[in-house]
């Protein structure tokens, strides 16, 4: 258990680390109106911080550094949101209110807003419940030999893919297999698709089309998975290697695999407790164990949720970017129906 004086000193220490990137003295905490104690009783305080694992020291200076259980207990116990952020959720408003703007281009404008202004990797990822059902298949045809085969969902989710008609079929054969599939997936959850998909692919009609089969069923196996899974909007990784933690290249190179692998691949989007915060070493990759992941969930509507996740160094300036992805999260819904 941390006294108060202890709990001052770590809070000063963590966010003295977050602007300056340079190991904390007891010289410099001295300076600090809030910390009116001796350098001596300072030392002993940062030496006791460090025996029990929430301070650590460098090997180039004679400061002290946040360890991960500091960070934890900073994020716990000792975070208090800086207020100032208010003044840029007028930029967010903004970008959700435009009604010109598709959801597609809120969503990109959205993760370069917040990446430029935190400079961290940021990612808006999107998924759908799986109780969100298919509207519609529908062939639209562009010529004798190609057509756009649709997926809609009721939750206004549009799916897409070129088709070629083979030689020796027509038109009529590929809007025939497609009005097949349709009455069979109508109202059906996306969920529930690829079993449907299976026992009406095993069908002889369908199955005697064999060179319409392949292309279909590979379309639309991917597409509900992209319902489900939903898109990813990145932005910002060229930023976050700028930070002074990624300047080696072989870190680089683990930094990104480990986005990809973990970051990205392993999202959950905890929709009753909310805002998840990895620090360091609690990361699976090894190559996001100088950084912080944040995942603020969103709703947009009942079939429409996802993640914002923010990837920065455990430095992360915490005060002002949790408050900003709360604020983005919330105001998420006005995308509805767009």
């Amino acid at each position: 258990m941390l006294t108060d004086r202890q709990k001052l000193i770590l809070k000063a220490i963590i966010e003295e680390y977050v602007t300056s990137n340079e190991p904390v003295g007891s010289k410099s905490l001295t300076e600090k109106p809030y910390l009116s104690f001796s350098s001596a009783t300072l030392r002993n305080e940062m030496q006791e911080l460090e025996e029990n694992g929430y301070l650590k020291k460098t090997h180039t200076s004679s400061g002290r550094v946040p360890s991960d259980i500091g960070y934890r207990y900073y994020l716990e116990h000792l975070l208090i949101r800086d207020d100032s952020v208010t003044n840029y959720y007028k930029y967010v408003d903004e970008i959700l209110d435009d009604r010109f703007l598709s959801k597609d281009e809120s969503m990109k404008r959205m993760t370069n807003f917040i990446s430029n202004l935190t400079g961290y990797y940021t990612a808006l990822i999107g998924t759908t419940s799986d109780s969100a059902k298919v509207l519609k298949l529908e062939i639209v045809p562009l010529n004798d030999d190609e057509a756009v085969l649709l997926i809609v969902t009721n939750a206004g989710l549009v799916e897409s893919q070129k088709i070629y008609i083979p030689q020796g079929y027509k038109m009529d054969d590929l809007m025939r297999i497609i009005g097949m599939f349709d009455s069979a997936m109508y109202g059906h959850s996306v969920y529930e698709i690829r079993d449907i998909l299976s026992k009406e692919a095993a069908k002889p009609k369908i199955r005697q089309m064999v060179d319409f089969q392949d292309d279909i069923l590979n379309f639309m196996i991917q597409a509900f998975e992209r319902f489900l899974h939903g898109k990813v909007y990145e932005a910002g990784l060229s930023r976050l290697v700028e930070q002074p933690e990624f300047q080696d290249y072989q870190k680089v190179q683990k930094l990104i695999e480990g986005i990809e692998k973990q970051a990205l691949a392993n999202f959950s989007v905890d929709l009753v407790n909310g805002i998840k915060i990895t620090v360091g070493t609690e990361n699976i990759s090894n190559g996001l164990s100088d950084c912080s992941l944040v995942n603020v969930p969103y709703i947009i509507n009942d079939n429409e949720f996802g993640t914002i996740l923010i990837v920065g160094p455990t430095r992360m300036n915490y005060r002002a970017t949790l408050p900003l992805l709360e604020y983005v999260a919330r105001s998420m819904k006005k995308l509805d129906k767009r």
